[in-house]
């Protein structure tokens, strides 16, 4: 958990971070250099954007803080932001997730820490339902959530309890319905669930102990729900999926020390592997300790893009770089940046950025190329730089 006054690292490290080249070979090296679109405070007092989701649509941003409050935006075709609700939800514990469903950008759910997710109409702005799970006595400590490609099923992790357990916990959103849960596959704190971005019966988590699991979530039990487990040998802090372009399934990951690995499901194979020294040379950095890598995102065009920076000065480099055949490519600058990152989200259709952090600001980004002809001017920059659930309840004693 983030402290209400995070303090970046060029606090703690005298060296100073800086452009590895200069600015005339910066500027030939990322062909988009991006100013924000919008930026706005989510509040005067001191806060820590940490939890961002967009709306299918791209209209409608829910923002997660520090100060354990949620807020609704909606966001304009030009992107301006427009405060919807300052205070939408306040809870007692801290944020760990919210998603829009698929379907409808109407219905928001939100995951506390506490063993909560709550479901939302946001019409009425009315909780429809809150879900949790008491089968084994109290609720579960979460970690995150996602919902499945038809908004049927929704998985929560957990904290290793008590009984030295850490749990994926299964709910039939429909039915309003716990369903069961898997607790065989990782030893340690569960820090990322996703599930399959087509495929609804295929999810992936993540966790301390090093392991990514990919399960197939119609299986009867834990032990055939299992297709593969990478193991990454280091504390992972998020996941996501990814196609090849071969159309194969990729699972990327991001660890606790910034380095990211990149996995083909069928073959279980390790595609790529950089330590945060490599990322720190990708963005054009001479200071490795002060990298920090944010996260990935699918770019529409079946590709993806690794967003990253330096926390020296509060933050103020923010670079994306593009995934291609095993190297990363200078990508987009995004200028003045004002915080270190925490939380990023992307509207492929609209190639939009948003993106929150220790200042409490939200900031959008939008190219003057942000049109449905984006993805083709990405892709010749990029060459031009080249030269059904079906879960046991098993009884478990503590």
């Amino acid at each position: 958990m983030f402290e209400e006054d995070p303090q970046s690292s060029d606090e703690e490290c005298p060296v100073p971070d800086a452009d590895s080249c200069d600015a005339k070979e910066l500027k030939l090296l990322f062909e988009q250099h991006i100013k924000s679109s919008s930026e706005t405070a989510a509040s005067l007092k001191r806060t820590c954007g940490l939890n961002l989701a967009l709306s299918n649509d791209g209209r409608k941003l829910a923002v997660g803080l520090s100060r354990k409050v949620l807020q609704l935006y909606d966001l304009g075709t030009n992107g301006e932001l427009v405060l919807c609700n300052a205070e939408f939800a306040k809870y007692k514990s801290a944020i760990k997730g919210a998603k829009f469903f698929g379907n409808n950008p109407n219905t928001l759910m939100v995951c506390t820490e506490e063993g909560d997710v709550n479901l939302y109409d946001l019409r009425t702005g009315n909780t429809v339902h809150r879900f949790d799970d008491v089968s084994e006595g109290p609720k579960k400590t979460m970690t995150a959530f996602d919902i499945n490609q038809n908004d049927r099923v929704m998985c929560a992790s957990t904290e290793v309890q008590k009984g030295g357990d850490s749990f994926l916990l299964f709910f039939d959103i429909r039915e309003r319905s716990f369903l069961g849960s898997y607790w065989e596959c990782h030893s340690e704190d569960v820090t990322n669930v996703r599930f399959h971005p087509t495929n609804p019966d295929l999810l992936s988590s993540a966790s301390v102990d090093g392991l990514i699991n990919v399960f197939d979530i119609s299986k009867p039990n834990e032990d055939d729900a299992l297709q593969d487990c990478f193991n990454v040998e280091n504390s992972i802090e998020s996941i996501n999926w990814h196609s090849s372009p071969t159309d194969k399934d990729w699972i990327s990951c991001i660890t606790t020390t910034n380095d990211f690995h990149l996995y083909e499901v069928e073959t279980q194979e390790i595609v790529v592997e950089f330590d945060r020294e490599s990322i720190t040379e990708y963005t054009k950095r001479t200071s490795s300790m002060d990298c920090n890598v944010i996260n990935t995102h699918n770019d529409g065009s079946a590709g993806f893009f690794l967003l990253a920076g330096s926390n020296y000065n509060k933050g103020e480099c923010l670079r994306s770089l593009r995934y291609d055949n095993k190297h990363f490519l200078p990508h987009r600058n995004f200028l003045h940046n004002k915080q270190i990152i925490r939380a990023s989200v992307y509207n492929e259709k609209e190639h939009c950025l948003i993106t929150t952090g220790e200042s409490g600001l939200i900031t959008v980004w939008r190219s003057a190329e942000s049109t449905p002809a984006q993805a083709e001017f990405d892709t010749s920059a990029s060459k031009n730089l080249k030269q059904k659930l079906h879960i046991s309840h098993r009884n478990k004693p503590y």
